[in-house]
């Protein structure tokens, strides 16, 4: 009896490692603590409880093939095929967030991104295209995008673009800031992608050492060619006033205008690899676990 309980140690461990990992992870996304899907498995302890369930079932496979048992054999194997499957669609899942200006080009660099998920064997996509419009013919929530000639329209819904996936997320307005001095002609020529809707945004240059806050000013109801703009070197305020698109002012022998607008989207890219074998491998899980019970019933 007592050899008979010891078989069963290391199958019920696992067991409860497992189901202990999937509470865990519902609970983190009940209380908002991460996104969920693939975020959740940066987190160091649910890391590690992963290797110790790849362990008990390691273990257990042993103790099925001491005990010439069918069942336990083919249960560890599924369990083996879905975390070898999990793990590979992990190490090669890339998310990222990007904005582009109607006429920019996507560039596969990390400085594209601006925020977004990388598995560590996961390269960023391939794909080429250039943004030529957003919310083309008054179409709220869209762009168009032109890839090897072609032009293609994206919307909020996940779209194949090469073996990754895109989808347009929002979009703003980008000014034209441009900084110049009689000495040295222009020293910045940019359009920076903020969301003035948003309200104040801070900004800065790796060329010049002054940090920009800009938002729009409705003080006279004339906001969409009006701004209010703030310039400061450290703790050190060197403008603060309200200027209109293509107005020139002086800060610090320096002449800092707006002088225009683009349009810019925001966009999602992501790749996914093994996902369709990772589901596949959790049915058959499911199934094999659900044939052990009913045939130990039977028993």
């Amino acid at each position: 009896m007592p050899s008979l309980q010891s078989k069963k140690i290391i199958p019920l461990m696992t067991l409860g490692l497992a189901l202990s990992l999937l509470l865990w992870s519902l609970v983190l996304v009940a209380a908002g603590a991460v996104k969920p899907g693939w975020s959740l498995l940066d987190l160091t302890v649910v890391r590690f409880w992963g290797v110790l369930l790849a362990l008990g079932l390691l273990a257990t496979l042993v103790t099925a093939l001491l005990q010439r048992s069918r069942g336990q054999l083919c249960l560890c194997l599924a369990g083996f095929l879905l975390l070898t499957t999990a793990t590979y669609s992990y190490l090669f899942h890339f998310e990222g967030a990007l904005s582009l200006a109607e006429g920019e080009s996507y560039e596969p660099f990390p400085t594209s991104f601006s925020s977004g998920h990388k598995g560590g064997l996961a390269p960023f996509p391939q794909v080429s295209f250039t943004l030529t419009r957003v919310e083309p013919d008054g179409k709220k929530g869209r762009a168009v995008i032109v890839q090897k000639g072609v032009g293609t329209e994206i919307d909020t819904n996940w779209r194949a673009l090469g073996s990754s996936e895109v989808r347009f997320k929002g979009s703003a307005l980008a000014p034209l800031i441009v900084v110049s001095s009689k000495e040295k002609g222009e020293l910045e020529r940019s359009y920076v992608k903020v969301d003035l809707a948003q309200g104040e945004q801070v900004f800065g240059f790796d060329t010049l050492p002054y940090q920009f806050l800009l938002s729009r000013d409705k003080s006279n109801g004339e906001g969409k060619d009006l701004f209010h703009l703030a310039v400061r070197r450290g703790k050190l305020g060197l403008y603060d006033g309200s200027v209109r698109l293509g107005q020139k002012v002086a800060v610090q022998g320096m002449e800092v205008s707006i002088e225009d607008q683009r349009k810019f989207a925001l966009l999602e890219i992501r790749t996914r690899r093994g996902v369709v074998a990772m589901q596949a491998a959790a049915v058959l899980f499911a199934v094999v676990a659900v044939l052990a019970v009913v045939r130990r019933k039977a028993i």
